[in-house]
C-alpha cells in the first residue's frame, strides 16, 4: 500500500511539473532575432567556404606550384642570360688583352729599333766631333729610358693594365686623397653630376697611342738630326775642297802619303743598310760616302802647313816673288815671305812634320827646316834661337824658335818659306787655305 501510494504520488508530481512547463512562454526581441540570424548566416558561410576550400585545395596548390615553377624558370633564364653576358664580356676582355699585348709587342720592337738607330746617330755624331766637325747637341742626345718592357705582362683590364709604363721613384701617399677629376673640372660641381668611369682597356689604349706618337716624334727627330749632319758634312766638304784648291796640290798624291792613325783596330764588321727600308736608312746610307770623303779631305788638310807661323796679324815686309834685293838693289827672286816681328817673338810650326835641319845656314842665319807630307817642306830663317833639334817630330803649332836677325838680314823678322819637292812655292797659297779653315783646325 505504501509502495502504491508512492508511485501514485510520484506520477502526480511529474504531471504537475509537466503542466507547469508547458504553460511557460518566452518573448524574443527583434535585435536578438537579427543577431541569431546573422550568426547563423556567418556559420553557414564559414561552413560553405571551408567546404569550398577543402574541395579546391588541390587546385590552389597546383596553381601555386605552377607559379613558383614559372618564377624559377624566369630566374634561371635571367641567370643564363647574365652568364652569357659575362662570358661575352670575358671573351671581349681576352680579345682586348690579346690586342693590347700585340700592340705592346709592336711598340717594344719599334722602340728597340729606335734605340738601335739612335746608337748609329750617336756613333756618326761622335766620330764627326772627334774629327773636329761640329754637330748640334740634338744629334747626340740619347733616348729616354725604355718605357716598354716585353718581359712584363700586360692586361686590358684592372690595375695591371698600366704595368708596361715606367713609373718614377715610389713616394708616400698624401694625407688627404684628392677627388678623381678635381683638377680637371673647370666649373663647380653640380648636384646630380655623375662622371662615367673610363674603362681600363680604353685607358691602356690611349696610353699606347701616346707612346706610339712619342716614338713617331723620336723617329722624326732622328731623321732631322741625320739631315742636319748631312748638311754640315756638305758645308764642311765644300770648305775643305775650297781650301785645298788654294794650295794647288795634287790631292791624289797627298792621299797616298796619308799616314794611318795609330792605336786603333779591330775586326771589320760592316753595317749593312737597306736604303729602300725607309727615309732613315736612305739618309744614313747616303751619308757614308760623304763621311768618308770629308774624313779623307780633313786628313789631307791636317798634314799641310797652313797655320800661321806667328801669333796675331801678320805684318808683311816683303812678299814672295821677284823684288829688288835689299842689299844689292838688283832684281832677285825672293823664295819666301818676310814677316816683321819683335825680337824674340815665338815662331811656331805651321804643320806637323819632322825636323830635317836645325842649324846656322849661310844667308838664312839660324834656320829650321821641317819636312811635311807629300814632299812639302817649310823653312824658318833669321831666328835668334833654335828650340828644336834635327830628327825631332813636331806637331802643328809647336814652338821651333824665336824671331831674330841672323844671317843676311836688315832687322828682326821671320823669313818663312815653303817648298814642294825642293822647289820654292808661294807660302800665301797655304796661308789662304788656313784662313778659310780658321776655327775648324
Amino acid at each position: 500500500m505504501t509502495s502504491s501510494n508512492s508511485r501514485v504520488q510520484a506520477t502526480g508530481n511529474e504531471l504537475a511539473v509537466t503542466g507547469l512547463l508547458s504553460r511557460r512562454s518566452f518573448t524574443i526581441s527583434r535585435s536578438t532575432a537579427l543577431l541569431g540570424l546573422s550568426l547563423l548566416a556567418l556559420t553557414t558561410a564559414w561552413s560553405g567556404a571551408t567546404s569550398w576550400y577543402i574541395l579546391r585545395k588541390d587546385d590552389l596548390a597546383a596553381r601555386l606550384i605552377s607559379r613558383e615553377t614559372s618564377r624559377q624558370y624566369a630566374y634561371e633564364d635571367r641567370i643564363a642570360a647574365l652568364r652569357a653576358d659575362v662570358d661575352r664580356l670575358a671573351s671581349r676582355a681576352l680579345l682586348d688583352q690579346d690586342g693590347v699585348e700585340a700592340r705592346v709587342g709592336e711598340i717594344a720592337m719599334r722602340q728597340a729599333e729606335l734605340e738601335s738607330r739612335q746608337s748609329l746617330v750617336n756613333a756618326v755624331a761622335e766620330s764627326l766631333q772627334s774629327a773636329g766637325i761640329g754637330v748640334s747637341q740634338a744629334a747626340k742626345n740619347p733616348l729616354r729610358q725604355r718605357m716598354i718592357k716585353p718581359e712584363e705582362p700586360v692586361r686590358a683590364s684592372g690595375v695591371t693594365s698600366f704595368a708596361p709604363f715606367a713609373s718614377g721613384k715610389p713616394t708616400p701617399a698624401p694625407e688627404t686623397l684628392p677627388l678623381r677629376g678635381a683638377g680637371e673640372r673647370s666649373a663647380p660641381w653640380q648636384s646630380g653630376e655623375i662622371e662615367e668611369p673610363v674603362p681600363p682597356a680604353k685607358r691602356v689604349a690611349e696610353a699606347l697611342i701616346q707612346l706610339d706618337q712619342s716614338i713617331e716624334r723620336s723617329s722624326a727627330t732622328q731623321l732631322a738630326a741625320l739631315r742636319e749632319i748631312d748638311k754640315t758634312l756638305g758645308d764642311t766638304q765644300k770648305t775643305l775642297r775650297s781650301a785645298l784648291a788654294e794650295t794647288r796640290l795634287d790631292t791624289d798624291k797627298l792621299a797616298v802619303a796619308t799616314p794611318v792613325p795609330k792605336g786603333v783596330g779591330g775586326p771589320l764588321v760592316p753595317v749593312n743598310l737597306d736604303a729602300s727600308a725607309g727615309p732613315f736608312e736612305a739618309t744614313l746610307s747616303s751619308l757614308q760616302p760623304r763621311i768618308a770623303t770629308v774624313f779623307r779631305l780633313r786628313s789631307l788638310v791636317e798634314q799641310l802647313p797652313i797655320r800661321r807661323p806667328l801669333a796675331g796679324e801678320l805684318e808683311l815686309s816683303s812678299n814672295y816673288g821677284y823684288r829688288a834685293d835689299p842689299f844689292t838693289r838688283g832684281a832677285a827672286l825672293h823664295t819666301g815671305m818676310d814677316l816683321r816681328a819683335e825680337h824674340g817673338a815665338p815662331i811656331r810650326a805651321t804643320g806637323p812634320g819632322k825636323v830635317v835641319t836645325a842649324e846656322y845656314s849661310g844667308g838664312y842665319g839660324n834656320m829650321v827646316e821641317i819636312e811635311h807630307a807629300g814632299g812639302i817642306t817649310t823653312r824658318y830663317a833669321h831666328m835668334s834661337a833654335i828650340l828644336v833639334s834635327e830628327g825631332q817630330t813636331v806637331a802643328a803649332g809647336a814652338l821651333v824658335g824665336r824671331v831674330g836677325s841672323t844671317g843676311r838680314s836688315t832687322g828682326p823678322h821671320l823669313h818663312y818659306e815653303t817648298r814642294i819637292d825642293g822647289d820654292p812655292a808661294d807660302p800665301n797659297r797655304f796661308l789662304r787655305a788656313g784662313d778659310k779653315l780658321a776655327g775648324q783646325l
